[in-house]
């Protein structure tokens, strides 16, 4: 029966935030119109109240039943007596609704109690009522238990960070594994390699090998190479089981890895809701305070993000929200001399976008003076006249999110607009995050941010760069490319690549980072390129080439990192190394400070880069064309079977690095064509990735059992998983 009570409590509370938010739009439609209301409305909120006082009553909590029953009786009244709904009595049940609110989170959050005989006497007094209710007294916390309570067990957050920290060096161990296990690889095809040479030399030699064990003197030497074929044998068989029971072992770890992380994050996982939830009586309370009229809406609070991530961006979201009350909303008497209505409107919303979180603080007030903030900087010397005229509306508006740029004068001739926004940038960038100012569609002002969902890993490219590794997170890359220098361009002097039909100017990341002061050499024809964006810009940077993708848990590297700066932290790498995460803004930023002196220097005479041909087999044409899209927009040469007797023949016919194959097909399945590859000595070295819809487990080790490199299940196909696995192999 707790249990059932806990959940009816887990539904009141969104229900009651709907009934109370319903009631309020109703009420400033009301403002909006001149005190009259249509009788739909009038309605609406007699209804939002009947049920406000029914769920109540069922969860027992009698203090908001009362509360809702007399605003039931008041909106009766005022449907069927003719009472007026005026501005006063809006107030009076505006206090009733926030009276509501704070008791139930008061409730949820376990702190005391509110008293609300205040609001019960002044709707009482309301309805002219001679005698006045008695406020019931309220439950204890202990009959009514905190919904946070419910089948679950506090946890330290530092306890899961130590968690997933935990997850991040078994990804290391699993790296190290790889590495041992191409190693394997390598001895097992050596083996192989032996045993098919003895093989050789036996059927060559089967005439005297005879006569070695008819002579005395050589019958020693005759048992021996018996031994030593005994011994091969042996050894075939020996790491070939060694090497298939590695790669379970490996297969096992990853899944042990993968399911601690997402376990780790979903106990991270919360609805904003659950740390946002005193937003509304924090805006009302400023408005009451400021003798102003604000409209809050809010959207998206059912979002799902990491609590660590809400938390991070709690304050810098109050700081908004206090900005747009008392800076951006004008009085209401200013309001109405300007043509506007007299209530103001601040909005929150909130939306999952991919692993994105973004939100957006928008306001109908004063807005933000662009023209002043561009003086304001020239004044101060951040830009030159020409500078700030050639700066569009979002560039400016990045200006008052610099330390230092509020000064007292910047805030009287800014109303306040800047002061402080300074934290909020901060507060984004230590989550790898954007922030940006512009003027609203409305007039007013409005704020965007955008952060990742969870700070629990960060998706990484792995880059190499004068020797040395370094990741990029991933929601920083725009695109990735392999650039021709034959189609390299230049613009004012300066190399650009084309990025979808604009010209991105291009740089060394060794001159990025200042890791090397001579130009750059480009031999060979083809050279990686990321193209890095950070807000609205975009630019490209070479490297020398492309390592892994994989999720990593981002660590302080214990040393005090400037704010804007190009590193956020470190990972580990396979060899125990740690590899420096660059931040994109940091890399935008230092990119557009550079001197603009070429760095590149091109060699058109190309070595030719051997090109990896995949063998893909599968009888389904729309899996075929999917996989050889992938394959061949990273680079590879990608020939196509619709079954195993055909990929046996192209095999035959055709050198191949590579075979992705799936096991249902006709005429020979998977299963079968990895097992002719494997005992055909001249097919036995070329790897086989099993991409199949089978996922039982005793499926995918009977893949690998047969010889198969890697086996992927199409259920849950990633095509990182499977390029990843293709690198790993090639």
């Amino acid at each position: 029966m707790k249990d059932l009570h806990q959940k009816l409590l887990a539904t009141f509370q969104v229900e009651h935030r709907e009934h109370l938010e319903r009631i309020r739009s109703i009420l400033t439609d009301l403002d909006q119109k001149d005190g009259t209301l249509a009788a739909a409305d009038v309605d609406e909120a007699f209804r939002r109240a009947h049920s406000l006082k029914g769920a109540a009553r069922v969860v027992d909590l009698r203090p908001v039943e009362h509360l809702a029953h007399r605003l039931e009786t008041l909106f009766s009244r005022v449907r069927e007596d003719g009472v007026r709904l005026d501005h006063d009595l809006s107030g009076v049940i505006h206090d009733v609704l926030d009276s509501t609110e704070d008791w139930v989170a008061a409730l949820s959050e376990s702190r005391p109690l509110p008293d609300t005989t205040c609001a019960l006497q002044a709707i009482e007094a309301a309805l002219n009522m001679e005698s006045q209710a008695p406020q019931p007294k309220p439950k204890t916390p202990v009959a009514v238990r905190p919904l946070q309570k419910l089948d679950t067990v506090r946890v330290n957050a530092e306890s899961l960070d130590r968690l997933l920290r935990s997850t991040d060096r078994l990804t290391v161990e699993i790296l190290r594994q790889e590495a041992l296990a191409q190693q394997l690889r390598e001895i097992s095809q050596q083996v192989a390699e032996v045993s098919r040479e003895w093989e050789r030399v036996r059927r060559a030699s089967a005439a005297p090998l005879h006569r070695f064990n008819n002579e005395p003197g050589l019958a020693r030497l005759g048992r021996y190479l018996e031994f030593v074929e005994h011994q091969v044998h042996s050894l075939v068989g020996l790491t070939r089981t060694i090497r298939l029971q590695h790669q379970r072992n490996s297969w096992s770890m990853g899944q042990l890895r993968d399911e601690i992380q997402q376990e780790v994050k979903q106990a991270r996982t919360v609805p904003a809701e659950s740390v946002y939830e005193g937003f509304h009586k924090m805006v009302r309370d400023l408005a009451r305070d400021q003798t102003k009229e604000v409209e809050f809406r809010v959207s998206g609070f059912e979002v799902q993000a990491d609590r660590l991530v809400l938390q991070a961006l709690k304050d810098p979201l109050m700081h908004l929200l206090r900005n747009a009350v008392t800076h951006g909303i004008e009085p209401p008497e200013q309001r109405t001399n300007n043509g506007k209505s007299r209530i103001g409107r601040v909005s929150l919303r909130m939306q999952a976008e991919g692993n994105r979180l973004s939100l957006v603080v928008e306001d109908d007030g004063l807005g933000v003076d662009l023209n002043k903030v561009a003086k304001v900087a020239v004044k101060r010397g951040l830009l030159t006249e020409a500078e700030a005229q050639a700066l569009s509306p979002r560039e400016l508006g990045r200006l008052v999110f610099r330390a230092g740029f509020s000064t007292s004068e910047v805030v009287t001739d800014l109303a306040g607009r800047g002061m402080g926004l300074s934290v909020v940038h901060e507060a984004v960038e230590r989550l790898q995050g954007e922030v940006e100012i512009q003027p609203a569609e409305n007039g007013g002002t409005s704020v965007l941010l955008s952060v990742p969902l969870s700070i629990s890993t960060y998706r990484l490219l792995f880059v190499t760069c004068c020797g040395q590794t370094f990741c990029i997170p991933s929601h920083g890359i725009e695109r990735l490319y392999r650039v021709q220098s034959k189609d390299l361009q230049t613009v004012e002097g300066r190399p650009v690549v084309s990025h979808d039909g604009k010209h991105v100017p291009l740089m060394s990341l060794a001159r990025v980072l200042e890791l090397r002061e001579s130009e750059v050499v480009v031999e060979g024809g083809v050279f990686p390129v990321i193209v890095v964006r950070s807000g609205g810009k975009h630019v490209a940077v070479a490297v020398d080439g492309f390592v892994s993708e994989r999720e990593a848990f981002i660590k302080d590297l214990g040393i005090s990192l400037p704010t804007g700066g190009k590193v956020a932290g470190g990972v580990l790498t396979a060899d125990g190394a740690v590899a420096l995460v660059l931040n994109p803004v940091g890399i935008v930023e230092a990119f557009q400070q550079s001197n603009g002196k070429p760095d590149f220097v091109v060699v058109n005479e190309a070595l030719q880069e051997r090109v990896s041909t995949i063998l893909v087999v599968d009888d389904s044409i729309t899996t075929r064309t999917l996989e050889r899209s992938i394959l061949e927009a990273h680079g590879y040469q990608v020939r196509v079977a619709v079954d195993g007797l055909e990929a046996l023949e192209q095999l035959r016919a055709n050198p191949t690095d590579l075979v992705i194959a799936d096991v249902q097909m006709p005429r020979m399945d998977g299963f079968a064509l990895v097992a002719e590859i494997k005992q055909d000595p001249s097919l036995a070295k070329i790897p086989v990735i099993i991409v199949s819809s089978l996922e039982k487990r005793e499926e995918q080790e009977r893949g690998l059992a047969l010889g198969a490199d890697a086996y992927i299940v199409k259920r849950k196909f990633d095509q990182q998983e499977l390029l990843d696995a293709i690198r790993q192999i090639l």
